[in-house]
């Protein structure tokens, strides 16, 4: 198997938009984990993961439309369906043939909507703090992180101000976080949210009649159709999902499984990359009908 360390990166046109999916791994499988990054996020958060699963998978990270190296939509379609649909096409024109899909946080809630509607194809799930009942606190915290700037000087200056909300991160995880949420200017040498900047607009709305105001199944809905493996992660420091909703969704998802990563918050990733990979890898590998 063809192994390598470094990501690779190309544009895939779907939906009117380029969307920006990276590859580890031995990327002639036509078997995969696709990983879908959270809210204020972009694929870049996988990288210490997928590197290390990618010893043993083809893996598959994808910038989510508006997000990273993928397009913005000039109508301010984000909408869930859109998004899924984004995903679906993807994974036609990568002919992949079974799947593990792993989401963090909005990538989550991505997932189990399309996991939901093709079981044949997705094999594995792994859900990281996502639910569908949220504590308002943590939605409070990703507004508040979102907010507190619109440039940076450095690096450095950024993680002086982002080490509150990621306080179980160390040095070089926290660095990696933010190197992985910033860019470089084009026109100066400031470094901006790696994202559309109307995600920080709380009053930009999408335009009307367009497939993002398509009726969303509820996650519950969603959640209880769900037939494969699946394995529901959450941050013991959680801000935002409480080990209530991860019962009533093991309860609702047969023969899943709850995985409790310590010293981590919402940001599992983020602040405990490798105890994550660990897990997925363990969970992948006990699956009686794990196909990679």
């Amino acid at each position: 198997m063809v192994v390598s360390d470094k990501a690779k990166e190309e544009l895939i046109d779907v939906n009117g938009l380029s969307i920006n999916v990276r590859s580890w791994g031995n990327r002639k499988s036509k078997s995969a984990i696709i990983m879908l990054h959270g809210y204020a996020e972009t694929s870049r958060i996988w990288d210490d993961s997928a590197q290390d699963l990618s010893r043993d998978y083809h893996v598959i990270a994808i910038d989510q439309r508006g997000y990273g190296g993928s397009g913005y939509s000039k109508d301010l379609e984000y909408g869930r369906t859109i998004q899924v649909e984004d995903l679906r096409k993807i994974i036609e024109e990568k002919k992949l043939t079974s799947i593990s899909m792993i989401g963090h946080d909005m990538g989550a809630a991505n997932g189990i909507a399309y996991t939901a509607e093709n079981p044949e194809i997705v094999t594995a799930m792994v859900i990281i703090e996502s639910s569908p009942d949220v504590l308002r606190n943590g939605i409070e915290n990703i507004r508040k992180l979102v907010s507190i700037g619109n440039k940076f000087a450095s690096i450095e200056s950024a993680m002086a101000l982002f080490k509150e909300y990621f306080p179980y991160a160390n040095n070089d995880q926290l660095r990696r976080r933010v190197q992985s949420i910033l860019k470089v200017g084009d026109k100066d040498q400031f470094f901006y949210w790696d994202f559309d900047p109307m995600f920080k607009d709380p009053t930009a709305r999408p335009a009307n009649n367009n497939t993002s105001q398509k009726r969303i199944p509820d996650l519950w809905e969603l959640i209880d159709r769900i037939q494969c493996p699946t394995m529901i992660v959450r941050g013991t420091h959680s801000d935002l999902v409480t080990p209530e909703a991860m019962e009533r969704m093991h309860r609702r998802i047969p023969g899943s499984r709850i995985s409790l990563i310590e010293e981590a918050g919402h940001a599992v990733p983020t602040d405990q990359p490798g105890q994550l990979a660990l897990n997925i890898r363990e969970f992948l590998q006990n699956l009686s009908n794990n196909v990679f």
